[in-house]
C-alpha cells in the first residue's frame, strides 16, 4: 500500500506541477481548482464551490497606516491636535489588527473560489441521519505561496513589523500631544527617524510580496488529495476536505468556510497542511485543555505511522491563525528541512505521503475511540 500511496502522490503533485504558479485569483489557479474537484469527487466525497472576493486587506491597511503616521508626523507642530487625532485612530486600527486579525475588505477585490468536500457518516439503510462524534476538516491552501523579502517585510503582518508599527504611530501620537500641551519645544524633532521608518512600509506596502523559490504549497495540497482517498468511510467521524483560494493573499476564504459552516469547537478538529517544504514532517497541536486527547492521538498517530519531527510551532502559517483566534482545535502541519538531502520530487512525494498517513491514522483513532 506504501508504495501504491507514493506513485499516487507522485502523480498527484505531477500534474498540480505541470499547472504552474498559482497566483491568487489567476486562470492557474482556477484550473488547480476544477482539478481538485474532479479529485474529491473520485473519491467519493460531495463537493461544492464556493466563490471568495478578496483583496490583500492587510497590505493596503499597512500602507494606508504608514501614510497616515506620515501626515500626522509632518504636520504635528502646524495641527497638533488634527495629528493627535489622526495618529491615534491609525494606532488603534493597527492594534486591532494585531489583536483581532484583518479588519475590513480595502480596496479592489480578486474573484477566487474554494473547494469543500464532505463524507458523511455511514448510516443504515432507511434509518435516520445521525450526527457524527467527531468533524475532522482538512484545509490546504489552493494558490502559491508569496515570500515578504526586504522592504515587503517591514509592511507584513509578522510579530516585529506588527510592533514597529504600533510602537511608531504610539510615539506620533505622544509627540502630538506633547506639542499641543507644551508647543514649540522641539518636540517633532522626536518623530523624524519615525517618519523615515513609515517611508520604508510605505514602500514594502506597495512593492508588495514575490512568489516565494519554492512551492511548499504544491505538496500540502497534494497530501490534502491523497489523505481523503486513503480514508475508509466511517461510522462515527465526519470528514470535510477545503482547498481554500488565495490564502496567502488574504484569510478571507477560511472567515467564509466558518461564517458558512459554524463548526462546534469541542467536537471538532482541523488538521491544516501548508509550505511542505523539506524532507521533514512536523506538526504542532493546539486543543482546549479538556482534550489532552487531541495532543495523545497526535502523538501515538505520529509513532504507528510516521517519523515526525514532534510539536513544532509552524511560524507565519496563514490557515491556522483564524482558527486559533475562535478557539478551535486544530493540528498544523508542515514541512521542515533536515539538511540531510536536497528536496526532490521524490522527497517532496514521501512527504505527502507521510502526511497522508498521518492523517488516517489520527482519524481511524477518532473512529475507533469517539
Amino acid at each position: 500500500m506504501s508504495i501504491s500511496l507514493r506513485d499516487e502522490a507522485l502523480t498527484i503533485f505531477s500534474h498540480l506541477a505541470e499547472i504552474g504558479p498559482r497566483c491568487a485569483g489567476s486562470p492557474q489557479e482556477a484550473t488547480a481548482a476544477a482539478f481538485v474537484n474532479g479529485r474529491l469527487r473520485r473519491a467519493g466525497l460531495g463537493v461544492t464551490t464556493h466563490p471568495l472576493s478578496v483583496s490583500p486587506r492587510r497590505r493596503r491597511l499597512y500602507g494606508a497606516a504608514a501614510a497616515a503616521g506620515i501626515f500626522a508626523a509632518l504636520t504635528a507642530i502646524f495641527l497638533p491636535l488634527p495629528a493627535l487625532a489622526l495618529a491615534l485612530a491609525a494606532t488603534i486600527i493597527v492594534s486591532l489588527d494585531a489583536a483581532v486579525g484583518p479588519l475590513t475588505q480595502i480596496g479592489p477585490r480578486r474573484a477566487s473560489q474554494s473547494i469543500i468536500g464532505t463524507q458523511a457518516i455511514a448510516g443504515g439503510a432507511g434509518l435516520a441521519p445521525r450526527s457524527p462524534r467527531w468533524r475532522v476538516v482538512i484545509l490546504a491552501p489552493l494558490d502559491s505561496p508569496t515570500v515578504a523579502a526586504g522592504l515587503s517585510a517591514l509592511a507584513g503582518s509578522n510579530r516585529p513589523a506588527a510592533q514597529a508599527r504600533v510602537i511608531s504611530l504610539a510615539l506620533v501620537v505622544l509627540v502630538a500631544l506633547a506639542e499641543l500641551l507644551n508647543p514649540h519645544r522641539g518636540w517633532v524633532l522626536l518623530v523624524v527617524p519615525v517618519t523615515i521608518v513609515f517611508t520604508l512600509q510605505l514602500a514594502g506596502a506597495l512593492r508588495g510580496p514575490q512568489p516565494a523559490a519554492h512551492d511548499g504549497n504544491l505538496a500540502a495540497l497534494t497530501a490534502l488529495v491523497l489523505a481523503v482517498q486513503h480514508v475508509r468511510t466511517l461510522d462515527h467521524v465526519e470528514i470535510w476536505a477545503a482547498a481554500v483560494g488565495a490564502s496567502t493573499l488574504d484569510p478571507g476564504g477560511i472567515e467564509d468556510l466558518l461564517r458558512i459552516y459554524p463548526f462546534e469547537p469541542v467536537r471538532t478538529l482541523f488538521m491544516t497542511l501548508e509550505q511542505f517544504d523539506g524532507d521533514q514532517l512536523c506538526y504542532h497541536v493546539d486543543a482546549h485543555p479538556a482534550q489532552q486527547k487531541i495532543v495523545n492521538l497526535a502523538d501515538l498517530a505520529a509513532t504507528l505511522s510516521i517519523s515526525a519531527a514532534g510539536r513544532t510551532r509552524a511560524d507565519g502559517a496563514s490557515l491556522v491563525e483564524p482558527l486559533r483566534r475562535r478557539g478551535m482545535q486544530t493540528i498544523s502541519m508542515y514541512g521542515r528541512d533536515s539538511g540531510t538531502s536536497a528536496a526532490t520530487r521524490e522527497t517532496t512525494a514521501l512527504l505527502s505521503e507521510r502526511a497522508a498517513l498521518l492523517i488516517a491514522a489520527i482519524v481511524e483513532q477518532l473512529e475507533d475511540g469517539g
